[in-house]
């Protein structure tokens, strides 16, 4: 089951990473502004987003199996038609919001899956074991798209060659992931008292600001090492996606130890550094240093914090709304990932702005520092079977 849940994180993180690095390429060939190239990854976000809680309640109540299915192919398609098709920015737009949407049902479904089938010792570990396939997706789309390009001299390729894994993850889900059994269909009542929930609230809240900076970097990283600081495209896509590297070990002992020790306390330091090593980012000039914060800002971004927090949240659930663990996922991962909206553009515009992407990187770093005191006033939750 791990090992499917995986792969489909790999497939659908190759799928969405593969156009940072070709932004800019995008960019000059339509005659783009920032503003417009940040809205190409915005627009597979907004659908993304809003998949969230319909895909969790749906899998709640016909299965997650059966709607992780139709959803991987709708995200193959989305991603064909963006290597067939996408020659205007109106198409490139349609098929990146195609793809978002079925990408969108993988988080509700993979995580609704996951929490009800591990126990609480073991749900932050499982996740990042889950969670390796991020990083595993994000390092082949971030270092292959830019070789693909400067090859072929085509940014439609890159998409066209990853539809193929995206459609044969379909056949993977139909014949390898188990089904889970379904709860009794929840009321109204209880969805209006899981969205009202404000310790849920508070958990998205930190895992949204840490999430906006690891889009910032993801998103306009390969740009701001290509243009302020002399990388070579292919430099710039291969060493931003360096940090999916070393956010694998990273991310298994974060969630190991907030498993054994306290995820409250993980999460306070693992989001401070983060914040530093963006702001520390902006400073460093040198080949070296930057590839040194780059895997060290790896560390403590997306794939090894997230664990953490989405564990967290299972705690919450499975302790007081139990039987909704799809649509509390699902809403965790709107609020979170609609981090992936905002900050693409709002970089674009700090950048369209002040012709520099460090204001964007300073805003970042001072997000996340809001979501470490947020932090500071969640409490912690136990399995009620081992209270």
């Amino acid at each position: 089951m791990l090992l499917v849940l995986m792969l489909g994180w790999a497939t659908l993180y190759a799928d969405r990473t593969c156009l940072y690095p070709l932004l800019s390429v995008i960019a000059g060939d339509l005659s783009l502004s920032s503003t417009q190239a940040g809205t190409l990854t915005g627009a597979y976000f907004i659908t993304y987003v809003a998949m969230q809680i319909p895909a969790g309640m749906a899998g709640d109540n016909w299965g997650f199996k059966r709607v992780m299915m139709i959803m991987f192919v709708i995200a193959g398609l989305g991603m064909f038609g963006l290597g067939t098709l996408g020659r205007t920015y109106s198409l490139l737009i349609f098929f990146s919001a195609l793809s978002g949407m079925g990408a969108g049902a993988y988080f509700p479904t993979c995580y609704g899956t996951l929490f009800q089938v591990v126990s609480h010792e073991r749900r932050a570990l499982s996740a990042a074991i889950v969670d390796i396939g991020m990083s595993m997706g994000l390092f082949i789309g971030m270092a292959m798209s830019g070789p693909v390009y400067e090859a072929v001299g085509s940014y439609r390729l890159p998409f066209l060659l990853l539809s193929i894994p995206t459609l044969a993850m379909v056949f993977l889900v139909k014949f390898l992931l188990p089904k889970v059994e379904r709860a009794p269909t929840p009321s109204l009542k209880d969805y209006l008292a899981l969205f009202g929930d404000m310790d849920i609230w508070k958990i998205n809240f930190t895992t949204f600001t840490s999430l906006y900076g690891f889009w910032v970097a993801m998103a306009w990283g390969p740009t701001f090492l290509k243009v302020e600081r002399g990388f070579s495209l292919s430099q710039a896509g291969f060493f931003t996606g360096l940090m999916a590297i070393t956010a694998i070990p990273a991310g298994l002992y974060w969630g190991r130890l907030s498993d054994r020790i306290n995820r409250k306390l993980v999460a306070l330091i693992v989001l401070a550094a983060s914040a530093l090593s963006l702001l520390l980012l902006t400073k460093i000039t040198s080949m070296p240093g930057i590839i040194i914060t780059l895997l060290v800002y790896g560390m403590l971004s997306n794939s090894a914090i997230c664990p953490v927090m989405a564990a967290w949240l299972g705690d919450v659930v499975s302790t007081r709304h139990p039987g909704k663990m799809g649509a509390a996922t699902g809403f965790y991962n709107c609020v979170v990932m609609s981090s992936a909206i905002f900050a693409p553009i709002i970089s674009g515009f700090l950048r369209d702005m002040t012709d520099s992407l460090e204001p964007a990187f300073w805003a970042a770093g001072g997000l996340i520092f809001a979501g470490t005191a947020v932090v500071l006033i969640t409490p912690l939750f136990r399995d009620p079977k081992r209270s």
